[in-house]
């Protein structure tokens, strides 16, 4: 999928995060930066060598990272809202490698209710190939009902909180 990055808005991250796919903070990571259009999540990357499966080709575990990233990343973005995976349904077309450069997108499918979203993913590689594609069933929470469920501390829910319009003097989702 060819994108023009000059059209894109970047979302912006914490540089204290840890996770595995977006965390600044983690030296292992995938490196994952998020851009939107308004409608779509999106990420350009490239996956280090270290993250083979058969020689040069990526293994299917990164890549299944990667969609349920763009895909929570479209709920946080989209809905406004913290998910949760329920499950992903991954659809392996081509092999993806290292080294190229790729493009993974991510959006709502369908907004089942307020608490259940069906959310899409695809990765293309630098040919506009579709490569890898998903769907993902996610439950959907208000940055409140996450708090305080304790699924996230309060210090990590504040990076969201410009990207979620939650705030802490009581307004905010």
């Amino acid at each position: 999928m060819i994108i023009d990055p000059k059209v894109l808005q970047a979302i912006p991250n914490s540089e204290n995060q840890t996770c595995f796919g977006c965390g600044a903070n983690n030296p292992h990571r995938l490196k994952m930066k998020f851009s939107t259009d308004g409608e779509r999540v999106i990420s350009f990357m490239q996956v280090p060598p270290t993250m083979t499966g058969w020689d040069q080709a990526i293994h299917g575990g990164i890549l299944s990272t990667m969609l349920d990233e763009i895909m929570g990343w479209s709920v946080i973005y989209l809905l406004k809202k913290i998910g949760m995976t329920k499950s992903i349904t991954i659809q392996f077309n081509k092999t993806v490698y290292t080294g190229e450069r790729l493009t993974v997108v991510g959006g709502i499918q369908k907004q089942q209710s307020d608490r259940e979203s069906l959310m899409q993913g695809a990765i293309f590689n630098e040919k506009d190939t579709l490569c890898v594609e998903a769907t993902g069933q996610f439950t959907t929470m208000r940055p409140k009902a996450a708090l305080r469920l304790g699924l996230v501390g309060s210090d990590y829910m504040e990076t969201f909180g410009p990207i979620l319009g939650f705030n802490y003097d009581g307004g905010g989702a």
